[in-house]
């Protein structure tokens, strides 16, 4: 029953999530210290590059690469029946290049090694997201997949307020500093306290497959088009910081809000779609989400960025935790990890075009045009959703 929400969660997820919250901690710092860390930066190919728009080619090199990995390491993991060696490589990849930004000197150095720390990030997500559904059910598997996002999302939602924080007192090369020790601290956690997974392979009718992988295409569609309108704003960061006359911390803040948001609505939404369905829940957020990405391209104080950034977690913590788990329930137990990878890869291909996308939008045209794009491809993401996806046991 509901009522039990919590008592019939297997304890492993807990563990596993635990140990992913310190490496988060980190990513969400490199979230808001590299875009700023680029204006320090001398350059020479890219040179005649505007600042927005080198703040997204390094964090869209970042997001395609890690892209092209998870597919690839997604169908090596369902190969080998393995995924914990896929988070430990890469853990072990993110502390090593986290450690290597504090010596790069100029911006064409920081863009070779975010592309490499792409590839090591890439290998974990689809393992470390089978491994969460390899130890719930279908009963409980949006609040599974909520609790999980929450614990691991508190460490990278405080990550934009400490990255920012040190870099305001203390300098950028001690942000990434700090960066590679969370890195060693998270990699000792997952080498001690977290164990392999295997999921049931089940026996899945082809017909039914094959409508499930159309579903599962449909919603990579759509996560897609969402994090484009999410991740455009890192670009815009240094944009924001003139116009709003903003101080790293605050422009931390607002990265931060989004990210609390949405974990403050993760699993309570996560628990609604296991009750009413959760097509429903997603085609909402997106159209909801409309409106909200056009006013963030005209806020005038930082404070409104904020609260703007809040109201865009709430809604999408209501389309990523119930399309993860629609993602999970279709793929029936056979090949998580390859099916999965279809939205994480989607996942990174919008952290990937989404800063680019802003940022030569806004710096070749104006400041509000990506923001009227993305709310032209959450409309088209919702009618993709309503009329491609189909629920399993529901009508």
């Amino acid at each position: 029953m509901y009522r039990n929400s919590f008592e019939d969660i297997n304890p492993e997820l807990y563990v596993l999530s635990l140990s992913r919250f310190c490496e988060d901690l980190g990513s969400g710092m490199l979230v808001a210290l590299i875009p700023l860390y680029i204006a320090d930066l001398g350059a020479s190919f890219f040179t005649g590059l505007p600042l927005v728009a080198k703040a997204g080619l390094v964090t869209a090199g970042f997001g395609l690469f890690s892209a092209i990995t998870q597919p690839l390491m997604g169908r090596f993991s369902d190969k080998i029946d393995r995924r914990r060696p896929f988070v430990l490589f890469g853990l072990i990849g993110y502390t090593f290049f986290s450690l290597l930004y504090s010596f790069v000197t100029d911006y064409e150095q920081l863009l070779f090694i975010r592309l490499l720390q792409g590839i090591t990030v890439g290998a974990t997500i689809p393992a470390v997201i089978a491994m969460v559904t390899h130890i719930s059910s279908p009963e409980t598997r949006g609040r599974a997949v909520g609790i999980y996002t929450t614990i691991r999302g508190v460490g990278f939602g405080l990550g934009p307020i400490v990255g920012g924080a040190i870099a305001s007192y203390y300098g950028f090369e001690a942000g990434f500093h700090f960066c590679a020790f969370l890195g060693i601290v998270s990699l000792v956690l997952v080498n001690v306290f977290v164990k392999e997974t295997r999921g049931p392979v089940e026996p899945v009718p082809e017909e039914s497959s094959g409508n499930g992988l159309v579903s599962i295409y449909s919603l990579a569609g759509a996560m897609l088009m969402m994090m484009v309108g999410i991740m455009m704003i890192v670009a815009l960061l240094p944009e924001y910081e003139v116009r709003l006359e903003a101080s790293e911390l605050s422009l931390g803040v607002a990265v931060s809000a989004y990210i609390f948001a949405r974990l403050l609505f993760q699993t309570p939404l996560g628990s609604l779609s296991d009750r009413i369905g959760r097509k429903k829940l997603i085609v909402s957020g997106l159209f909801l989400s409309i409106p909200l990405v056009v006013v963030m391209g005209y806020v005038t104080s930082v404070n409104q960025l904020i609260l703007a950034r809040a109201l865009q977690g709430v809604l999408v913590a209501s389309i990523d935790t119930p399309a993860m788990a629609l993602a999970a329930d279709l793929s029936n137990g056979s090949f998580t990890s390859s099916k999965l990878s279809i939205i994480t890869t989607a996942q990174a291909a919008g952290m990937a075009i989404g800063p680019i996308f802003g940022g030569f939008l806004a710096g070749y045209m104006t400041f509000v045009t990506p923001f009227y794009a993305c709310a032209l491809l959450m409309l088209l993401a919702g009618f993709v959703v309503m009329k491609k996806v189909e629920e399993p046991g529901r009508c």
